[in-house]
């Protein structure tokens, strides 16, 4: 398992994956806009990802102090499991990538989750994924992008609040095959989608956004549903 990529089928599939989910987020939102009412926490995530990504071209030591390393990690230094979402070890091309699809994956993520939901499907997607490289497919590593897809992928997982029409029941399907492909391509950014899907399905169940609320209200009073 990697997390590096293993060829073209992988890009391919993040990329259906990272489309599927932001046209989903806007479908929730109905809003066909990406930056529309541009959430300053957005802002914030970006930047406390992209300021050390980019000093790191002048810093290269911070690679060191903060990615994943699954011996370190079992050491005591555990913290390498969420410091390692803060430097990026694909070089400029692999740094560029991950935080422009981070930049526009935040926008509609905090506008649908609100700034609280989105921080911490962002974090738990970091630590789930820190987790899976670590302790069952060691690898030492770095970067944004496990985070980013399941902060984008949990969008899939609103359609157990909220009952999903026909587009929607499309695109969440793309999101979770595309997941499930990239595990049996042995990419481990797989299960970052997979496990981003089952977060927003918690979190929705237990915490519901108010844009939800406000949807789940509107179908309840369609005749269709009385």
């Amino acid at each position: 398992m990697t997390t590096s990529g293993t060829g073209g089928l992988d890009a391919v599939l993040i990329v259906a994956v990272v489309v599927a989910s932001i046209a989903l987020m806007l479908a929730w939102l109905k809003d066909r806009r990406i930056f529309g009412d541009f959430p300053l926490s957005a802002v914030v995530l970006w930047l406390v990802v992209a300021v050390p990504s980019i000093l790191q071209a002048l810093m290269p030591g911070l690679l060191d102090m903060f990615r994943r390393d699954p011996t370190l990690i079992r050491d005591g230094q555990w913290w390498r499991i969420l410091t390692s979402v803060f430097v990026q070890d694909g070089g400029l091309a692999g740094t560029v990538a991950n935080l422009l699809t981070l930049a526009v994956v935040a926008p509609p993520a905090f506008r649908l989750w609100g700034a609280a939901r989105g921080w911490a499907l962002f974090l738990l997607g970091q630590l789930l994924f820190g987790l899976l490289t670590t302790a069952v497919f060691p690898s030492t590593g770095a970067g944004n992008s496990g985070a980013t897809l399941a902060l984008a992928a949990a969008a899939a997982g609103i359609g157990v609040l909220v009952r999903p029409r026909m587009p929607e029941i499309v695109l969440t399907a793309v999101i979770v095959v595309g997941g499930a492909t990239l595990v049996t391509v042995d990419d481990a950014h797989g299960f970052a989608v997979l496990s981003g899907a089952l977060l927003g399905a918690a979190l929705v169940t237990l915490f519901p956004p108010h844009s939800m609320d406000a949807r789940r209200a509107g179908e309840s009073l369609r005749p269709s549903a009385l």
